[in-house]
């Protein structure tokens, strides 16, 4: 795969019915406190705000549960001159930045350089000091601040002279301590007083191994219900009371370590415990194979959603090992296999697990219902796997009116289903049939969410999309406005998801005959792709892709030809000569020539794409085409 920011195809920008992940913080540490830099990551991530302060008015909204994900990147750091645009596309989505203070990490080129970077895109005062081990100030190599801490930047964005204060916690021996250490952090990061915090975690934490035991018992009676209702009709009374009994057994061994006589209760993280419930799954219920597997699938299933695919392969296979060949559970079980190998853009492995779960289950089973509502959506999906957008879209829809027809509240389901069966439809140009579907999505994501929630926001923008692809300009314009109101309202300024957005709204205003209004908004797609990910970078040359052709539309062919040479450039770094992007770019050349009536010059433009798409695909019949050589009617 190519690194970098995920690439913009041509005619279909901002498809999809997911936000963008962001993070709560950035960790930037030396790797010789790789250890520490470990210790608070999981702190942070385990770390749930107390009840009280749950939904309180902070600068970034209702205070959550849990803090959003953490940033902190594991692999060495490259030995070139540049960040690289992962860990710049992580700065620019953080909310803050922690900086683990050490000699080591104010001797580390890399440390200062994040800081640098990062308090360009969101200014000095979200950047927040740990101090480990040295002493700030310190003349005689101790000096534990990084010099990009210890000082303002200067108007030009380089480092000044005038000193800086940072806000700091301190874990050295003596200061702060762990807790409050960390109190401190989620205080400035959450946005709630430090004082409410530290009170309310203290009577929290006296509570807190009484409460995890209580709530884990309720999970634990739903568990061995469940369990016992499948194995009750041929087992005895006696073998569901031993049943239960061992049930129980694992749960209280499970916290048994949060004992404080055997081990630091504040050392504990749900990580931890989760990693204890999956070993012990597997290894000490292997006599009780029902609640094992259970059990397995529940590890499983939450390792999928923290993204630690590989652990939930593992769990959810052994799950399957201890399952019978038939049931309900057990298609549940692959479905979630399905997940993974589509989220890896693994069709084979996708279809066999799908298959594997429709070949578990009756149609007298209690849940085939809703599992055949899963199945159908998950052959929708992994038809787009294979390009079969006209399939996709109809396993899609029928998956849409299975969930209609259930009981309860699925519109969320519904809507994310929607978008996706619309977006198969605009690739196959069913535009019509597309607009129809995008309506319903934005319909039912307003009834679930509101008007005010990014999956309406992406309805109305992948609508905008439906619109323009079928010549309704103005439409699409309209939607497209409503759209990025939406983004203003509920993401920070610079959230890349504008970006696509704004592309969308510069190729509206290009084909409505409004180029200059056009290069304006694509000015500021441009400007937020240099800021995030550096003038290089691919995404910065599909913004300029559209720009020369909002250029040529303003009658500044020049300008829209250097712009061309300037993308070659790009694409020939990323992408090398043999690319489908550069036949489009040999394309683009040539409309920009005919728009001139620069004859010669157009045709040869336009030979040289047809013959690069030839060489790429020769049995495609329309690589020969000339139509995209042909400069659109302006509306």
């Amino acid at each position: 795969m190519r690194a970098g920011p995920p690439r913009l195809h041509k005619g279909l920008t901002g498809t999809g019915g997911d936000p963008l992940s962001r993070y709560a913080a950035f960790i930037s540490y030396s790797h010789a406190d790789n250890a520490a830099a470990r210790r608070l990551h999981s702190a942070l991530e385990g770390f749930r705000v107390p009840r009280a302060l749950v939904g309180a008015s902070s600068p970034w909204g209702p205070v959550p549960r849990r803090l959003p994900p953490v940033f902190r990147d594991r692999d060495e750091l490259p030995a070139s001159g540049d960040l690289g645009s992962e860990l710049r596309s992580a700065l620019a989505e953080s909310r803050f930045q922690l900086v683990l203070c050490s000699p080591a990490a104010a001797r580390s080129r890399w440390v200062n350089e994040e800081i640098l970077a990062f308090k360009r895109l969101h200014g000095e005062h979200r950047t927040l000091a740990v101090i480990l081990s040295g002493e700030p100030g310190d003349a005689n190599g101790a000096e534990c601040f990084p010099p990009a801490l210890r000082f303002r930047l200067g108007p030009d964005g380089g480092l000044g002279t005038e000193p800086a204060e940072p806000i700091a916690a301190d874990l050295r021996p003596g200061k702060d301590g762990r807790r409050l250490a960390l109190l401190k952090l989620v205080a400035g990061i959450a946005g709630v007083p430090l004082d409410a915090l530290a009170r309310r975690d203290a009577a929290r934490r006296q509570r807190q191994l009484l409460a995890v035991t209580l709530a884990s018992l309720s999970v634990a009676v739903l568990t061995i219900g469940l369990a016992l209702y499948a194995e009750g009709q041929r087992r005895t009374a006696e073998r569901q009371r031993r049943l239960a009994d061992r049930s129980l057994e694992f749960l209280i061994g499970t916290f048994e370590v949060a004992n404080p006589a055997t081990e630091n209760p504040r050392t504990i993280t749900a990580l931890t415990v989760l990693e204890r419930a999956s070993r012990r799954a597997g290894n000490d219920l292997r006599d009780e194979p029902a609640v094992s597997a259970r059990l397995l699938r529940a590890t499983g299933e939450i390792y999928a959603n923290l993204g630690l695919a590989r652990r939930s392969e593992r769990d959810l296979r052994l799950a399957l090992s201890r399952l019978p060949a038939t049931g309900a559970e057990r298609a549940r079980v692959q479905l979630k296999l399905a997940r993974l190998a589509y989220d890896r853009g693994d069709a084979p492995a996708t279809n066999r697990a799908i298959a594997a779960a429709h070949a578990s289950y009756s149609p007298r089973d209690p849940d085939a219902r809703r599992l055949d509502a899963e199945i159908a959506n998950w052959r929708g999906r992994a038809a787009v796997l294979a390009g079969h957008y006209a399939e996709s879209a109809a396993l899609l829809g029928e998956a849409a009116r299975r969930y209609a027809a259930l009981e309860g509240d699925n519109r969320a389901e519904i809507g994310v289903i929607q978008l996706n069966q619309a977006t198969a439809l605009v690739r196959i140009h069913r535009l019509t049939e597309a607009d129809r579907i995008y309506a319903a999505a934005t319909a039912a994501f307003i009834g679930k969410f509101g008007r005010d929630h990014v999956f309406t926001a992406n309805a109305v923008r992948n609508r905008a999309l439906a619109a323009f692809e079928s010549g309704r300009v103005a439409k699409a314009n309209q939607y497209i406005t409503q759209a990025l109101t939406i983004y203003q309202r509920v993401l920070e300024p610079d959230h890349p998801v504008f970006r696509d957005a704004l592309i969308m709204q510069g190729r509206i205003l290009t084909r409505a005959g409004l180029p200059l209004e056009a290069l304006q908004v694509l000015g500021r797609a441009r400007s937020l792709m240099v800021r995030l990910y550096g003038p290089t970078n691919a995404s910065v040359g599909d913004v300029d892709f559209y720009t020369a052709e909002a250029e040529a539309a303003a009658d500044q062919v020049d300008a829209a030809l250097a712009r061309v040479e300037g993308i070659k450039a790009i694409y020939d770094l990323h992408y090398g000569p043999d690319d489908p992007d550069q036949a489009e770019l040999l394309a683009l050349r040539a409309r920009i020539l005919a728009g001139a009536d620069r004859t010669d010059q157009a045709a040869r433009a336009c030979d040289a794409a047809v013959a690069l798409r030839v060489r790429l695909d020769p049995k495609n019949p329309d690589a020969r085409s000339r139509r995209d050589c042909t400069p659109p009617a302006r509306d």
